[in-house]
């Protein structure tokens, strides 16, 4: 059975490193505000070095988004002093009542989006990731993936069907959106622990930005993964799933798969793995089968947030 992780929101947990990552701030940003103005205190672990908990780094956010709006960090500070309590309480509320989703029209929002996606025509790739980086300032990653990256993906994966984007640039803009991704998981981080969640594409699927992203919530909530990428073969997934042990598999099925794979796809995930580990798959395909994947005991999530409401996950991470 999975190991629950229990963390709660005072539990520190969070280097510096991942403070900044999370929270959209700067490293300095989160030293001086922590110092000069006192808006958190967090905790030191037995090496000396700081962590932070989910409360901090809300109260961080928080104090991001007054200065944004004009507020002084001074007043800021203030407020917080006076206020702590309720800002992190309404911080808390506005998460359950108010799950965070990717919408493709946020495309048609962000700033210079004609020429960002010229920039992926002309291969610029420096270009593109500039003025993507541009259009999210001052956001965590994972918001900005959520409201810029994603939606602007999106947008080119339909001019790419309707022709108006060649293939080759719609590749391109998604290697460098993976790539960022990437980035980001390594700059939070591996969490060590003997069940890891086991992340992977099924064979002969090689959409992976879902899962990485499925990868990098994960992550985010200290849930440790493993994962193995695009169009991993049945015996190496069997083979590795018996060597991780993990607590759950998550698999993506995008592509469209005809009757009769579908059918040898859902029995052999049934023979090799469901009998033995919690499985769930995400993706176009999988809620297409959602009938056939569910009959056979596999999970199937339409989008994260239904993910992370899976039970086998929240057991794993609570915040």
């Amino acid at each position: 059975m999975p190991t629950t992780l229990e963390f709660s929101a005072e539990t520190p947990r969070y280097s510096v490193k991942q403070a900044a990552e999370l929270t959209g701030l700067s490293l300095n940003q989160v030293r001086l505000w922590e110092r000069r103005y006192q808006l958190i205190d967090p905790q030191r672990a037995e090496n000396g070095y700081r962590l932070y908990s989910q409360d901090d780094l809300d109260i961080l956010k928080y104090a991001l988004r007054e200065t944004q709006r004009g507020v002084t960090i001074q007043v800021v500070s203030e407020q917080v002093r006076a206020h702590r309590a309720q800002i992190i309480e309404k911080a808390r509320q506005k998460k359950k009542s108010q799950p965070v989703k990717v919408n493709p029209d946020d495309a048609f929002l962000v700033p210079n989006l004609e020429q960002l996606i010229q920039a992926v025509q002309d291969a610029d790739a420096v270009k593109f990731e500039r003025m993507l980086v541009q259009a999210q300032a001052g956001q965590s990653f994972a918001n900005a993936l959520r409201t810029v990256d994603l939606p602007v993906l999106a947008r080119i994966g339909e001019l790419t069907i309707l022709g108006a984007v060649n293939i080759a640039a719609s590749h391109l803009a998604s290697a460098i959106i993976r790539r960022r991704i990437l980035s980001h998981l390594q700059n939070l981080g591996v969490y060590e622990h003997a069940q890891p969640v086991l992340l992977a594409c099924v064979p002969n699927e090689y959409h992976e930005i879902g899962l990485l992203c499925a990868m990098m919530e994960l992550t985010q909530r200290m849930i440790p993964t493993l994962y193995f990428g695009a169009n991993l073969p049945h015996s190496e997934l069997e083979l590795y799933a018996q060597k991780s042990k993990p607590s759950a598999i998550v698999l993506s099925v995008v592509a469209p798969l005809r009757d009769r794979e579908a059918q040898h796809l859902v029995e052999r995930l049934q023979a090799g793995l469901v009998k033995h580990f919690p499985v769930a798959v995400g993706g176009y395909e999988a809620e297409k089968r959602r009938h056939l994947f569910e009959a056979s005991g596999i999970k199937v999530f339409k989008n994260i947030e239904e993910l992370l409401k899976w039970r086998v996950i929240r057991q794993l991470g609570k915040a």
